[in-house]
């Protein structure tokens, strides 16, 4: 009897781990290119739209700054240009809306952004010192706001 009990504890335990382990690869499978032969067209035509969401982010964060708040953090960025899911217009290019989020999951579009702001953050890494001189140079035409100037 006792080694029955010992088999399905054992058999359960496996059963257990084993759907663990589907439930984890599915959504492994779902953030991943799926192959469908319109996938990277589709994604494609989302670049322009994921560039505006991580404007948008920007934006916010200036304003929150204009404001007298705190910088946005990247988490915060991140969740407004994640947002831009829910707002995909009826068309995308050439691609109707039904069909664009058929193909690409709201955590693929999500991937997307990440790999946008990826790209976007290593060119301003690489260009950092071009940028630095920039702001050097308007520094030198602008001054700094005083107290009463300055955002409340």
């Amino acid at each position: 009897m006792t080694n029955a009990v010992i088999v399905i504890m054992a058999t359960i335990a496996i059963a257990f781990s084993l759907f663990a382990l589907l439930v984890v690869l599915y959504n492994w499978l779902q953030s991943k290119r799926q192959g469908y032969p319109l996938e990277a067209q589709i994604e494609a035509a989302l670049l322009p739209i994921i560039f505006q969401g991580i404007c948008a982010a920007y934006r916010l964060g200036e304003r929150a700054v204009d404001e007298g708040y705190e910088r946005l953090r990247g988490a915060d960025k991140k969740l407004i240009a994640d947002s831009i899911y829910a707002m995909l217009p009826d068309k995308i290019g050439n691609f109707d809306l039904t069909l664009v989020k058929s193909i690409i999951t709201r955590e693929r579009f999500e991937q997307l952004v990440q790999n946008v702001f990826d790209s976007f953050d290593r060119f301003y890494v690489e260009h950092k010192a071009h940028f630095d001189e920039l702001f050097e140079e308007w520094k030198k035409t602008h001054q700094p706001l005083s107290k009463e100037e300055a955002p409340a």
